[in-house]
C-alpha cells in the first residue's frame, strides 16, 4: 500500500470518526422515533427539539432516515437560534417536543421575556416553543426556537 492510500485511508477514517462524534454531541444516536414530517434539531447550547408541523421551504428530507433528518436542511433560507431554558440537569440531554404554539402562548412568552433577551432577538421570528413532557405533570418549558432569514 502505498503513502498515498496511506493518507486517504487516514482521512477517510478520520473524517467518519468525526461524523460519528459530532452526531453523538447532538444527541443523534439517542432520538426517539419521529413521525414523517417532524424535524430534529440541535443546538450547541443543549437544547435539543423536535419541530412538529412546521412550514419548510424543501420538505424532500419529510421522509428522510430521522438520523438524517434536520430542520437546517429543509429550511435552508433560515438560520435557527435556540434560546435553552433552565431544567433540572437530568432533563438538559432529553428530547423535547417543540411546536409553534398558540398565539396566547406565544404573547405570554415574549410579554415575559427578559429585556435584554427581548432586544437581542429583534428581527427573529418565534418559530417554536419547545417543552418536554413529564409523566402525570404539566409539561416543562424547554427552550425557545427562533429564526432570522439566512
Amino acid at each position: 500500500m502505498g503513502w498515498f492510500t496511506k493518507l486517504l485511508v487516514i482521512g477517510v477514517v478520520g473524517y467518519g470518526g468525526y461524523a460519528a462524534y459530532d452526531l453523538n454531541r447532538g444527541g443523534y444516536f439517542s432520538l426517539p422515533d419521529i413521525p414523517t414530517g417532524a424535524y430534529p434539531i440541535s443546538f450547541k447550547s443543549g437544547l435539543r427539539g423536535i419541530v412538529y408541523d412546521m412550514d419548510v421551504t424543501d420538505d424532500q428530507y419529510a421522509d428522510a432516515s430521522k438520523i438524517f433528518r434536520r430542520l437546517v436542511m429543509a429550511n435552508r433560507d433560515r438560520r435557527f437560534i435556540g434560546l435553552p431554558s433552565e431544567v433540572p440537569r437530568w432533563f438538559e440531554d432529553s428530547w423535547s417536543t417543540c411546536r409553534a404554539g398558540t398565539a396566547e402562548e406565544r404573547e405570554y412568552i415574549v410579554s415575559n421575556m427578559p429585556e435584554d433577551v427581548k432586544r437581542d432577538m429583534v428581527g427573529a421570528r418565534l418559530d417554536a416553543i419547545c417543552y418536554i413532557e413529564i409523566e402525570g405533570e404539566r409539561p416543562m418549558l424547554r427552550g425557545l426556537i427562533y429564526s432570522i432569514p439566512a
